[in-house]
């Protein structure tokens, strides 16, 4: 071994001891390059713009939607396919496209998959299980982060859009895959944001033009239901594999308030938690069926919900219950939540703790938010939502038509 080799390991055994190796491990196989990791972030290759197809284009405006693959369980999947609905019943027509998908997979396949999923059919709008079988559109989306890479080179249209359901540059540390993210937003895309705060920052610190939708919620699902007892109990929405979720600050602040009020009743959902130990009693809903949780939401006096990055449709959905939702402070958040229809916190698990010993101890003031949180969520449904959106496409299509004309 060179005396060189013989340093650097001696260095190496001895930082490691302290919880830090100079030595990254390569978490992507030896035998694949950073070109074929992340593909999208390197090609170049323009579709060029067809003039003829945009002459002979139909009357009905069509959008072409870029998504990741298909999979049970997925909240944004299952946003983008409802928006893709209900702009089909207002005459859209639409053409979905995975990025990422078995390019053998065919057609009626994915239909098949979409209506188990998500519980939608999607008629005769289309998918496809490749981005190479992409055509000429009016506008192309982006639904993602990779998707925006694609999306930035199909030429092959009057007005290229971002469908932002989050920042997903905070989904990453500060880092590579956080600045391929955060690069996305300068591509120059029309951004269509879920909610306000989205929106607002998307205009100001990317410079692009946003319209926010505000969330809704399904009726036949979620409606209020009065609760069936008197003992105090607590949802939380845990997920420990979604950073984003805060789920130590949330475990921190039960075991504080179990502490304090052993009798409280804790109910978690969101993943199976068998690999944690918490030190507190609880009840582990894990996975639930949607069908289940207006009940499980209606008979707890609080529900827990933190959102580090954007708003989740859970708060409207627990407020349609006829619950009270606690989250965190920030803006993030205020575009939809106040003091008035829930309850707000730090992230401090003490503090967390303090609010809901608080008012489980007064009910009355518990009562007045649950009021209006009830009145809050009326006042949205998603057809007046996706109307906001479609208005928007029809708007910036006809704004970039006038260069093709």
């Amino acid at each position: 071994m060179s005396v060189k080799r013989k340093v650097r390991t001696i260095i190496e055994n001895f930082v490691g001891k302290y919880g830090y190796s100079l030595v990254k491990d390569n978490p992507y196989g030896e035998d694949i390059t950073m070109s074929q990791r992340y593909p999208w972030i390197v090609d170049r290759k323009e579709i060029p713009f067809d003039k003829e197809a945009f002459q002979n284009r139909g009357e009905k405006i069509t959008l072409s939607w870029v998504i990741p693959n298909l999979g049970p369980g997925s909240g944004g999947h299952l946003d983008i396919i409802r928006a893709i609905h209900i702009l089909h019943t207002m005459g859209i027509k639409n053409r979905i496209y995975i990025y990422n998908g078995n390019e053998n997979t065919p057609s009626h396949e994915l239909k098949n998959a979409v209506k188990e999923f998500y519980g939608y059919d999607l008629e005769d709008d289309e998918i496809y299980a490749s981005t190479k079988m992409m055509t000429y559109t009016d506008g192309v989306i982006a639904t993602s982060w990779q998707t925006a890479y694609i999306v930035r080179n199909f030429n092959n249209c009057i007005t290229k859009f971002y469908f932002v359901q989050d920042y997903e540059p905070y989904f990453y540390p500060i880092g590579s895959e956080y600045a391929f993210a955060e690069n996305t937003y300068k591509f120059g895309f029309r951004g269509i944001t879920a909610g306000g705060w989205l929106e607002k920052k998307l205009h100001d610190d990317y410079g692009m033009k946003t319209k926010g939708f505000s969330f809704s919620y399904e009726r036949n699902l979620y409606h209020k239901i009065e609760k069936r007892d008197d003992k105090n109990r607590i949802f939380f929405y845990a997920r420990p594999y979604t950073e984003r979720r805060a789920f130590e600050v949330g475990v921190l602040a039960f075991e504080e308030l179990a502490r304090r009020m052993p009798d409280v009743e804790i109910v978690l959902a969101g993943q199976k938690l068998n690999a944690f130990k918490l030190n507190f009693p609880y009840v582990d809903k894990g996975i639930m069926k949607l069908e289940d949780l207006c009940d499980l939401y209606s008979q707890c006096d609080m529900c827990v919900v933190l959102s580090m990055t954007n708003l989740s449709l859970l708060p409207m959905e627990v407020m349609a219950s006829n619950s009270v939702v606690v989250s965190n402070r920030g803006d993030n958040n205020a575009w939809l939540l106040n003091e008035e229809n829930s309850v707000l916190v730090d992230t401090d698990p003490m503090e967390i703790a303090d609010r809901l010993e608080y008012f489980l101890k007064h009910k009355e003031e518990l009562a007045i938010r649950r009021e209006n949180g009830l009145k809050e969520v009326e006042k949205y449904t998603w057809e007046g939502e996706i109307k906001k959106v479609y208005d928007f496409v029809n708007e910036c299509i006809n704004e970039d038509m006038q260069k093709y004309l």
